[in-house]
Order: C-alpha cells, then structure tokens, then sequence
C-alpha cells in the first residue's frame, strides 16, 4: 500500500486528512479513497479519530489493522517532531453508516456575493 494524505483543514493544534492508497485505483482512476484521519496535538502525545473505509479493510485482521493504524500514525509524528505517543480512535465505516451535515453546501462564498 503507497499512502497520499491530503490535507482538509488545519488549525493550531489539529488537522484533518483524507486518506488515500496511491497503488489502487477507483472507478474514476483516481487514488482509492481509504478512509479520514482528525488529529489534535498536545504537547504530550497525539490525539484523533482514524475512520476507514470498510470494503477496504474487510479482510484485515485485529493485529493487521493495529499495524496500518500505527504505520499511518508514524506518518505524522517522526517526521513532524511532535511526540510519538498516540491515542485514536479507528472505526470501521460502511457507506449505510457515513453521512455529511452542513451548513456550508450551497452558501454563497463571500466573494461571489
């Protein structure tokens, strides 16, 4: 597996990224979409919430989960200097169980008003 990670949204202390797998296409021959991944640092340890797509990870074990986990968690501490020390929380998500709220679908940005 060849992990992308694009970046959603950033704050101070937290990010947001979408989770790709670079070696597998979609029906689009785009990057296979894996999963998200909310992350809030401290200055203790890291923080978040890994949600993974299913139909992706349906044949991995416990341990092979923990190992993709830790592998994507190693992505944002080592290189970034912050500390090593993780706790999240990965779900496994179906299509039937993911929905999108907002307010902000359909707004008018400010500068096209």
């Amino acid at each position: 597996m060849k992990l992308l990670f694009r970046r959603i949204v950033r704050t101070l202390h937290s990010e947001q990224y979408a989770l790709y797998d670079q070696g597998q296409l979609d029906e689009e021959q785009l990057p296979l979409s894996l999963g998200k991944v909310d992350l809030h640092y401290t200055s203790d340890a890291i923080f978040g919430t890994v949600l993974l797509w299913a139909p992706c990870f349906a044949e991995y074990s416990s341990e092979e989960l923990r190992g993709f986990v830790q592998e994507v968690m190693d992505e944002f501490s080592s290189p970034m200097g912050v500390p090593d020390e993780f706790l999240v929380e990965a779900a496994l998500i179906g299509e039937q169980d993911m929905y999108v709220y907002s307010n902000m679908l359909g707004r008018p940005k400010d500068d096209e008003e």
